[in-house]
């Protein structure tokens, strides 16, 4: 059974105290990224960016029917080996997820019950404090971020324990959309691995896509300028 948010949020506020008297808007200083442009200025300064991608599984149990929720959280920081992946195991998920991901991490079912999102989330939150970085990096965070929120929701947790809110968002597709296609609508991280010949790793999980996002953010570091004559 998972952990209940109040124990979760009384655990951080125990163990991070430099953030129980963060105001409730405190947000990060670093200034907002629309343009490539900016982004080549950020990946080739000092700014900490922490790349962030999740998967999914759909609620199995009858009283909430096609519930999204979180099944795998990683991330990685830009230009490190600095890098988390965890995954969550719940009697939420259908047998044969539970099955899946059992064999995936070659868990006995014991072992794998204690893959709660409370624990996943509390290793979360103390990577990101460790870390303290300045940028948050995603590939269309729309519903990542939703169901993160929906997730300590359940939890009961604090929004003021909530670091992934005060840290600047940088959706890297909404910024490539915009800048080199001049559209609206996005483009799959798979489709631009395509595009930059960046050979995307099989299958699809969330410690591959952050590690292509970081491989796409090395490429919009370079300055094609001085490499191409």
């Amino acid at each position: 059974m998972e952990n209940s948010k109040t124990s979760l949020s009384e655990l951080i506020q125990l163990e991070r105290p430099n953030w129980q008297h963060q105001p409730k808007n405190a947000s990060s200083a670093a200034n907002a990224v629309t343009t490539l442009k900016q982004v080549h200025e950020i990946v080739n300064g000092s700014a900490r960016l922490l790349s962030l991608d999740l998967e999914f599984y759909c609620d199995g149990q009858p009283q909430m029917p096609g519930t999204t929720r979180l099944g795998q959280i990683a991330g990685r920081v830009y230009g490190q080996d600095d890098a988390f992946n965890y995954y969550v195991f719940s009697s939420k998920m259908t047998p044969k997820d539970q099955l899946s991901l059992l064999k995936r991490l070659d868990l006995r079912y014991s072992e794998a019950e204690r893959l709660t999102v409370a624990s996943v989330l509390k290793k979360v939150l103390r990577f990101i404090d460790r870390v303290q970085p300045d940028y948050l990096v995603s590939w269309d965070n729309r519903l990542d971020l939703s169901v993160l929120n929906q997730e300590a929701n359940r939890l009961q947790l604090a929004e003021t324990s909530r670091a992934w809110t005060r840290i600047q968002p940088l959706d890297l597709e909404k910024i490539i959309s915009s800048d080199v296609f001049e559209k609206s609508s996005g483009i799959s991280l798979a489709r631009m691995c395509d595009l930059l010949q960046l050979q995307h790793p099989k299958p699809h999980l969330a410690d591959h896509d952050v590690l292509m996002i970081d491989k796409i953010l090395q490429f919009y570091a370079l300055d094609l300028n001085k490499i191409l004559h």
